[in-house]
């Protein structure tokens, strides 16, 4: 019968005996006691083993030396070892175990990275399992017989007593085991020299990693190399969350969020240094089955008891991977690989909301609102104070005739394990990929040839890679514009190469598809190119980004902000003006009144922290005010046009052209336009943007003259076309937003990606700070805003704790 240990238990392949020392913990299995030795004994031959009277777990030979002595003690954790005489019993071609033993190593061969051994046929085969009881108050180990097979629902249910052959107990039942004391031999997972000692990788059974982890070795990811890999049906490939990608595919670089499943990390290695010494292959074996639970369901906060019934391995390991779990899951979950977005926390993650701690969070953009969801979730008292009547700060969505038409924020760079991709996966709300196809057309009306586009985009991209190279000697003294530097080694370039792309020199169309290019970086930088720093302008490439293709909110990002503030206590119309955190609480005053809290979350545009229309008591420190006055803010306005019929492109579905600017004062002029359509209304729109040369340009006109040049431009690259008057327009006009005055941060000449980690960093353990140009790794960005207001809302979670 299959049972616990404590129950009577038949053959098992050949003739042994089983034990029943886990519910007569034998104490000279952990103290040397000669007097109640009742014969010749051998010690473990591993140097510091905690073992004195090692115990033979396999049994499988006839001749097992159980507990007494044997030549020779396999050691596999300081509780788990095998005799001599069970080793020869699968080792030796003429023992009766020797055909099983060569079966299972031709499959292990077959698949595994390491070499097939009697040690890790026992680890995978023979090693019982262990399991926890689940009845209320007791949570004790309780070893199961070598053939026992363990199940999801065995483990759910299990209480001491139980047998694998009754999953379903009935309430007249009654489970009086859980008197019996544990095992002694748990206790040695909870020694400091347990990790040092322990030769045994788990190899999981019935994972659901496996079918994400057949490019690896399974026993370098911790896998079972025998276990068949069950592959998703088509339905439940089709549930998938096509946004989680934890797993490099093909030979990309290293994208942000994702692990390679056979290698730990920096980050890992510094937060578990032991493990990562001694035993990493258990640590990583954990980690991807925590994120392939993620991505099986992104909708459930994974908990460790989500996780604990698809951790099937044999042996006392499985207790240490069950005890690591909480740790594993709170690193993982506070670096964003998991439990990201909508998902409420655990129960037991929840904050005595009894205890009166308060956090006012000023602004409720998608850094505030990210903050003030987490913080909420987590039980602690959160007011959210908003300057306009409105949520989203610089994610401002226009409905328009049935088009959501966003006048800030309106693109994922990347949606592979972007939060604002998963967070639209949790509600429902469908992305739609942005075509990297622009057709260029000049300022007369001529389509730019493919090729001679292709040419020059290539060498733009290659000035920039010697940009690249030339900074990589200079120091701060030697910074200079971006713009600067790229036309002198252009110019470098057409010298040294005459005749390469024309006679001598570019023509006039080449260089005007260099100003478009220019134009498309500061409409990425949010401002001028020869403001930009040529040593650090792109200082967020050099850490990991979202990978996959770029996509567009159906909806607007305003829909997930919505939906982050549904339930929170936000006070719009509340304009901050003084925060003085000099006392035990601080206080913060506004146009509606004060405000006490023991935490204060800013989420201010980096421009109103310029403008100082916040005053600190005390001054703000210095280098928190260096990093202010060093960060650039950049600038960037939109144009909308809604118009009944497209007249722009036969195909209706190319949402993206470029127009060519005629000079380089005309850079950044309404250089890129992008079209919207409404099937129900039927209406369409263009959008397009002012940024540098062209918003300078555009300084001091009204609407309608501005939305004239937009015409006016229109028609000189259509010029067989009528173009018809707007139905609509729209013009933004965030520099004038007296809450905002800015679109996104920058770095300036002589600035540097420090500045971000300055800016983020906490005031006295009372004052937090949030949004976009706090985010060294994502500026710029939706995304960069939400997930360093998660990260301080986690920051205050833990000083509170």
């Amino acid at each position: 019968m299959k049972g616990c240990m404590g129950s009577k238990v038949s053959e098992i392949h050949v003739s042994m005996k089983r034990s029943g020392r886990q519910i007569k913990p034998n104490t000279k299995y952990i103290q040397d006691d000669d007097k109640n030795s009742g014969g010749p004994k051998k010690e473990c031959g591993r140097s510091g083993c905690l073992a004195t009277r090692p115990i033979c777990f396999a049994r499988v030979s006839e001749r097992c030396a159980g507990s007494n002595w044997t030549s020779r003690w396999y050691h596999i954790t300081p509780g788990e070892h095998y005799c001599n005489e069970c080793f020869e019993f699968f080792y030796r071609s003429h023992k009766a175990g020797y055909v099983e033993y060569d079966k299972w190593k031709r499959l292990w061969a077959a698949k595994a990275r390491t070499e097939a051994s009697v040690t890790s046929m026992m680890i995978d085969q023979v090693l019982p399992y262990w399991v926890q009881c689940r009845a209320s108050g007791c949570g004790k180990w309780r070893q199961l017989t070598k053939d026992s097979d363990l199940t999801e629902e065995f483990i759910a249910t299990f209480q001491c007593g139980m047998t694998t052959t009754k999953l379903n107990p009935s309430k007249k039942m009654k489970f009086t085991d859980c008197s019996i004391p544990q095992d002694e031999r748990v206790h040695y997972v909870h020694s400091p020299l347990w990790l040092i000692h322990n030769k045994c990788t788990a190899f999981f059974k019935k994972s659901p990693a496996a079918p994400f982890l057949s490019a690896y070795y399974p026993d370098g990811v911790g896998i079972s190399p025998t276990e068949a890999v069950v592959e998703l049906t088509k339905s439940e490939k089709e549930k998938l969350c096509p946004y989680i990608a934890p797993f490099p595919k093909g030979d990309q670089p290293l994208q942000a969020f994702v692990v390679t499943p056979d290698m730990m990390l920096e980050s890992e290695i510094e937060e578990f240094p032991l493990m990562a010494q001694e035993c990493p292959y258990v640590y990583l074996a954990i980690r991807n089955l925590v994120l392939v639970i993620w991505a099986l369901n992104p909708k459930e906060w994974v908990t460790k008891e989500r996780c604990m019934s698809q951790l099937i391995c044999r042996g006392l390991i499985r207790v240490t991977c069950i005890e690591l779990l909480p740790q594993i899951l709170s690193f993982l979950t506070c670096n964003n690989f998991i439990n990201q977005g909508l998902v409420k926390p655990s129960p037991t993650l929840v904050y005595n909301k009894n205890s009166q701690n308060s956090v006012v969070v000023i602004g409720a953009g998608a850094s505030g609102l990210a903050a003030a969801y987490q913080l909420n979730s987590h039980g602690f008292e959160v007011i959210v104070l908003e300057s306009k009547d409105r949520l989203g700060g610089r994610v401002n969505d226009i409905i328009q005739d049935g088009m959501v038409l966003p006048t800030g924020g309106q693109m994922l760079n990347g949606c592979y394990n972007n939060p604002m991709a998963i967070m639209a996966f949790q509600i429902g709300i469908e992305l739609e990929e942005q075509t990297d196809i622009c057709q260029l057309i000049t300022d007369s009306g001529a389509l730019v040839d493919d090729r001679l586009d292709h040419r020059i985009e290539f060498h733009y991209n290659a000035i920039l890679d010697i940009v690249s190279e030339w900074r990589k000697s200079k120091k701060e003294v030697a910074d200079v514009p971006l713009l600067y530097k790229f036309k002198e080694l252009h110019e470098e370039f057409v010298h040294e190469t005459q005749g390469y792309f024309s006679v001598g020199v570019f023509l006039q169309e080449e260089e005007r598809l260099i100003d478009f290019h220019h134009s498309s970086l500061e409409y990425a930088c949010g401002t001028s190119l020869d403001k930009v720093s040529a040593l650090h302008w792109d200082q967020n490439e050099l850490l990991p980004q979202f990978g996959g293709p770029h996509m567009k909110l159906t909806q607007g990002f305003g829909s997930i902000l919505t939906k982050l503030g549904e339930g929170l206590d936000i006070r719009l119309n509340t304009k901050v003006t003084d925060i003085d955190y000099s006392g035990q609480k601080i206080v913060v005053k506004s146009n509606s009144g004060t405000f006490q809290a023991d935490k204060v979350l800013v989420t201010l545009p980096l421009a109103i922290l310029k403008a100082g229309t916040v005053n600190f008591k005390p001054q703000l420190p210095p280098s928190k005010l260096k990093a202010i006055c060093s960060l650039g803010a950049g600038l960037v306005e939109k144009v909308m046009l809604q118009f009944d019929h497209n007249f722009w492109s036969k195909k209706e579905e190319l949402p993206v052209f470029g127009c060519i600017p005629k000079s380089e004062s005309h850079r950044g002029l309404f250089n890129v336009f992008y079209s919207y359509h409404c099937k129900q209304s039927g209406k369409h729109v263009l959008s397009s943007y002012l940024v540098g040369n062209g918003l300078s340009q555009m300084q001091g006109k009204s609407d309608e003259e501005i939305v004239h040049v937009f015409l006016e431009i229109l028609r000189s690259i259509f010029p067989d076309k009528e173009i018809p008057t707007p139905c609509w327009s729209t013009v933004t006009h965030w520099a004038a937003d007296p809450d905002i005055s800015m679109a996104y941060s920058y770095i300036p000449v002589g600035c540097d990606g420090e500045a971000y980690h300055a800016l983020a960093e906490t005031v006295e353990d009372k004052i937090y700070f949030a949004g976009e140009a706090t985010n060294r790794q994502f500026p710029q960005t939706v995304s960069g805003a939400y997930l360093c207001g998660v990260h301080e809302a986690r920051k205050i979670i833990q000083s509170f704790n």
